[in-house]
């Protein structure tokens, strides 16, 4: 399951190292054309494991972002991959519309990034449905803190594709 994340959200290797070389914090860069969800799916032996996605572009790399809805619980689950540079202990932050935002700890990080996972309730993605952006917040290893604002554009139609 965690390799299908993997899969899904690349993040260049050059960038990392690039990141690692260079000891720089990361930096969110705000899309000018608005990236939309999209449906992104990987054959398992169980059969399709597909989920909601958008990768969103940063300094040096993409963060990226997937819903999927487990076929043994139905219940909804993001996850958030962001690239190396962030500060471990601060984890990440997502807050849907206006709701009081929620903490996340990393889960795990490897080349690829850093991963945090975290169980959507039914408001959450109706307020993702219903046109509200996700606000996604780190710190970098400056410990300063890194936003990006995630749009909803398409998400109800993609999440209705994964249903």
């Amino acid at each position: 399951m965690r390799n299908a994340i993997l899969d899904l959200a690349k993040i260049s290797i050059a960038a990392v190292a690039y990141l690692a070389l260079c000891g720089s914090s990361i930096a969110f860069a705000q899309a000018t054309s608005g990236p939309i969800w999209g449906v992104s799916c990987v054959g398992t032996a169980s059969g399709l494991d597909c989920r909601a996605v958008q990768s969103l572009p940063m300094s040096g790399g993409q963060a990226s972002v997937a819903v999927q809805l487990p076929a043994d619980t139905k219940k909804p689950i993001m996850y958030v991959l962001v690239p190396m540079g962030v500060y471990l202990p601060a984890g990440v932050t997502l807050q849907f519309g206006q709701a009081g935002a929620k903490k996340v700890s990393l889960r795990s990080c490897d080349s690829s990034g850093c991963l945090a996972q975290y169980a959507l309730t039914e408001a959450e993605l109706g307020a993702l449905s219903k046109g509200q952006a996700l606000v996604i917040s780190v710190q970098g290893v400056d410990q300063k803190p890194v936003t990006l604002q995630v749009p909803s554009t398409g998400f109800a139609a993609a999440y209705a594709k994964i249903k």
